[in-house]
Order: structure tokens, then sequence, then C-alpha cells
């Protein structure tokens, strides 16, 4: 019997093997190295593993020997689940026409001043921070949050449908490509640039069908790496490069907070409540409904086992697997399983329909199911909101009053 530090580290090991060759199952089946997974791949390659483990040899373990077992068990299980089911599971077939990606005219521009014209109640009244994008961004966390969340938003759908256009001149793509860089500057958010590098790259992946083999891989994410590290410093001061690291590092609180919720012999067990709070409560403004408790979900578990930070209205803790734990205890295993499983099935749904029909609607989901956040709003954001906006978007780019010149002129001769 392994005893000390031996355990969780030869648990945390074994995890990971099993976690590496279900990314590996699911490069082998998209033919690339970065493909729909790597998002998640990444966090939890550090969030999980790499600083976790890091943390495990500067200190004393955060759990129980069985709290370490549950959660890098559930972890390696989870992966390999949504890779089998990816892999080997035939997905939903479509009727659809084969189609090429399709012309979206001017949309992208309108989308784009859309975009600015949403910010402009922020950066209007901070037009003296426009080069400390971080200070704006810290001082409009409350009660900007629409302006926010809806300019990123339609700054995303810029991209994604520039992306979808016909060829257009390098220089038109610098243009746009230099006022989205600008714009997603202003908003002062480290993750609004890895969002774009990511749908940059799966649109190349999944609709243009392009394989990332390992040595182009390798470079994209030193890229990315150098994109996240550069954002860090970016929107840091000097000073702040020690707070800086810790909040790097905080990503493995993840874990351990989640150990901590399984090693409470006394927490009581909520049968799915935490779930169905999370999916209803958030989706209810406090405007229409004034009692709405804020002790709900994840907030519940963080009045219990962070108190100081509930209080102060901090946010929440990162429970991870722990929440689901509260509700269902050891079954919380089979349920994210499944969770995975379900969630693997309609990536590959998704990616079988965009291959026969690329969309901007059908990437869109894609995206999603992905883990990118084109969406960036405070509340969950589900897959029934997605197919909702990914339908409303499908009718507006069809509408043809913004396409370009030349499209209006092939249309024209056509119909002849």
């Amino acid at each position: 019997m392994l005893s000390g530090k031996a355990f969780e580290a030869t648990t945390m090991i074994l995890s990971f093997v099993v976690f590496g060759a279900s990314y590996l199952l699911i490069v082998w089946k998209d033919k690339s190295w970065i493909n729909w997974a790597t998002p998640a791949f990444f966090f939890s390659l550090g969030g999980h593993y790499l600083f976790q483990f890091a943390y495990l040899c500067l200190n004393r373990p955060a759990g129980s020997h069985y709290a370490y077992a549950f959660c890098y068990l559930t972890y390696a299980l989870t992966a390999l689940a949504g890779a089998l089911v990816y892999a080997f599971i035939k997905p939903i077939q479509f009727k659809v026409s084969s189609a090429s990606a399709h012309d979206t005219g001017l949309w992208p521009w309108a989308f784009l001043a859309i975009g600015f014209l949403l910010y402009l109640p922020i950066l209007i009244p901070f037009q003296a921070y426009l080069a400390q994008p971080r200070h704006i961004y810290e001082q409009t966390r409350n009660g900007y949050g629409v302006w926010f969340f809806s300019s990123t938003f339609f700054t995303n759908l810029a991209l994604i449908t520039f992306l979808f256009g016909q060829r257009r001149k390098r220089l038109t793509g610098i243009l746009f490509g230099s006022v989205i860089i600008l714009l997603t500057f202003w908003h002062g958010s480290k993750g609004l640039f890895l969002d774009s590098a990511l749908i940059w790259v799966l649109f190349h992946v999944y609709v243009q069908r392009k394989r990332i083999r390992a040595g182009l891989a390798l470079a994209l994410a030193g890229m990315l790496g150098t994109l996240v590290l550069g954002s860090f410093f970016l929107f840091s001061s000097p000073e702040n490069l020690v707070e800086l690291l810790t909040s790097v590092t905080s990503y493995a609180d993840y874990v351990r907070n989640a150990m901590i919720v399984i090693d409470d012999d006394r927490g009581k067990r909520y049968y799915g409540q935490l779930l169905v709070d999370e999916v209803v409560y958030t989706r209810m403004p406090r405007v229409l409904m004034p009692d709405k408790p804020k002790d709900f979900g994840p907030f519940l578990l963080a009045k219990i086992y962070s108190p100081a930070n509930y209080r102060a209205a901090e946010g929440t803790a990162a429970f991870d697997v722990g929440v689901a734990y509260a509700d269902f205890g050891p079954f919380a295993s089979l349920y994210l399983c499944f969770l995975s499983a379900g969630t693997a099935w309609l990536v590959s749904t998704a990616v079988t329909y965009v291959k026969q029909s690329p969309t901007v609607g059908g990437f869109l989901v894609v995206l999603y199911l992905s883990g990118v956040n084109v969406f960036p709003v405070a509340a969950p954001f589900f897959l029934f909101d997605t197919l909702m906006i990914a339908i409303i978007i499908s009718l507006v780019l069809r509408f043809s009053l913004l396409r370009s010149r030349r499209s209006l002129s092939l249309s024209a001769l056509s119909n002849v």
C-alpha cells in the first residue's frame, strides 16, 4: 500500500495516462492534433495535473486517498467516455445539400460596427484609460455587463462571419484583423484574445478541413501560449506579476476545493438540487424575481466551505467535480461520464453537419460544444440558447442587403 505523497502522485500519473490517451484517440479520429477537445485538454492539463502536481511536490496532500482517487478516476473516465463515443459512435446524419462556405458580404463589418457601438457606453466615460484597458475592465465589472458582453459577442460574430466570407484581398484582411485586435484590446480581458485564436484555428480544422500535424500543432500551441502569457503581461503592471503567478496557479484550487467537499463526512447530499437550481435561478433575472436566493448551486457550497468569500461577494470558489459529488455522492462519476459521452456525441453530430454544409450557425454550435466562449455571459449559457442564436444568425445572413457588389451581380446573372 503506497503511503504519503506516493499514492497521490501515482494516482495523478495513471489518470494522466488515460487522459492523454483519450485525447490521442480524438486526434486519430479527426486526423488533427488541434481539434474541438484542445481547449478542455489544455485547461485540464494545467488545472488538474501540472499545477496540482507542483502543489503536491511543495505541500502536503490536499485531501484523503479517497478524494484523490475519486477526482482523478473521474477525470480519466470522463475523458475516456467522451473520446470513445466521439471515435466510434455514429452521429446523427442530416440530409443536407453539400455547400461551400457562403459569401457573408458586408455583414462582418456590420457586426463589427455593432460591437464597437455597443462598447461606446464604456469607452466614452473611460476614454482617458484607452491605453490601460485593464483598468477599464476592472472599473466596469458591475453595472456594465450588458454592454461588455453584447459588444464581445458581436465582435466574435464579426470574426466568424469574416472567416466564412469568400476570399478577400490581403489588405482587407489586415485592416479587419487590426480593428478586431484593437477592439479586443480595449475590452481588457485576457480570455478574449485566446477565444479569437481558437475560433480561427477551429475554423481551419472543421470548415476548411485542414489537418494540423504535430509540428504545426506545437508551433500553434507555442503561439497560443505566447498570446496568453503576452496578454497577462499586457494587462498587468510589473508590481502585479506576483499576483499574476498566483492567479495562474490558482487553477489548481479547483481540485483542492472539490476534495474539501468529498472529504466532508457531514456534508449534505442534495440529490440534483444544485444542478436544478443552477439551471433555473440563473435564467431568472433578479429584477423579475426579487426574492431569488443568493445561495443556490455552487454559491451554496461557497456559503458552506468558503464563507468569507461568499459574504464579501467576491465570487464563488470553483468546486469542480465537488458540485456533482454534493448532488450525487459517489455516483457523480457516472453522471459526469454520461454528460461527457453525450457532449461528445453532440460534437460529432455538429462536426458532421458542418463538414457536409459549412454554415455560420453550425460552426457556432461546434464552438460552443468545444468550450470556446463565443457567448461571454455571466450566467450559464446552454445548448438550447446557442441553437436559437445560431438559427437567428443563419436567418439574418440570408438577407442580401449587405452582400458584396460581386455577389449581387452573380445573383442577377443566375436569374437571367
